[in-house]
């Protein structure tokens, strides 16, 4: 099991959007993968995958030793389990960040990908602690890309590997070479800025269900053929749909041929 902290120092940069199109990529592609909402005081992991975080235990009643990981994870879309965080406060004064390397042993999973909230309090930065590894989000705005920087700072002093950072929002005009000077890590993934994503968001899809051929899809996939090294999540190459069309013609051109053999034989 791999588990990646999908942090930033600042709120509103893509952290859960991330968590969820590429936790989505990941379960659609075969990989056994939990995306867990560990933003303990404003999570919206679950809404972001059409979840109902309502129904059963949430992270809070793990990390409060009240159940099991197994137990209140959730069925989510393309084969994706999802741990969903509750909204309230009575849970969240309840849960104890310092247990969340005990919920994550608890998970059965290839990949494990959990949602951290912004700032630098004890719960945003235990995922960093406890992880495998830290990837980063960040918008390529100034502000974003500092406090991002920051976070970086404080994973350093854990000592846990940063995989990288996933750059969102991404335009013509963004130039990826001084938001990774400016971040001090590699850039792993960069996400268009596509109206797709908030729509997918709005509905409560994944990006590969409520849009499966968007530049951000594609964008999505990438990233998670990189993390992995699976060739298969890559998007496919233009003309593949032409190729498959092509020979789907041809399959309904034999398909005729033999028919009209078939009728002239028994005329």
């Amino acid at each position: 099991m791999r588990v990646y902290a999908v942090a930033s120092g600042k709120g509103g940069v893509g952290k859960t959007t991330t968590v969820a199109n590429l936790g989505a990529v990941l379960a659609a592609g075969g990989h056994e993968t939990v995306v867990v909402d560990a933003d303990l005081g404003m999570g919206n992991l679950a809404g972001a995958l059409g979840v109902d975080a309502d129904d059963g235990p949430a992270v809070h009643d793990v990390l409060a030793g009240r159940a099991t990981a197994t137990d209140a994870c959730r069925d989510g879309p393309v084969g994706l389990r999802v741990l969903p965080a509750s909204d309230s406060l009575d849970d969240f004064g309840a849960a104890n960040p310092s247990n969340l390397a005990t919920l994550l042993d608890g998970l059965d999973a290839e990949v494990v990908l959990a949602d951290t909230s912004a700032g630098l309090s004890h719960d945003s930065v235990e995922p960093l602690r406890v992880a495998d590894e830290v990837l980063l989000v960040s918008t390529p705005e100034r502000g974003a890309m500092h406090d991002t920087a920051k976070t970086r700072d404080v994973t350093g002093r854990f000592e846990t590997p940063v995989a990288g950072a996933v750059v969102t929002r991404v335009t013509s005009e963004t130039d990826l070479d001084t938001v990774a000077d400016r971040l001090g890590v590699p850039i792993r993934g960069s996400i268009p800025d596509d109206p797709a994503v908030s729509a997918a968001a709005e509905a409560g899809d994944p990006l590969v269900v409520a849009a499966p051929d968007a530049p951000a899809t594609d964008a999505y996939r990438r990233l998670a053929a990189d993390l992995t090294g699976d060739e298969s999540l890559e998007p496919a190459e233009e003309g593949d749909d032409d190729a498959d069309a092509e020979t789907e013609d041809e399959g309904d051109d034999g398909n005729e041929q033999r028919t009209g053999f078939l009728r002239w034989l028994l005329r």
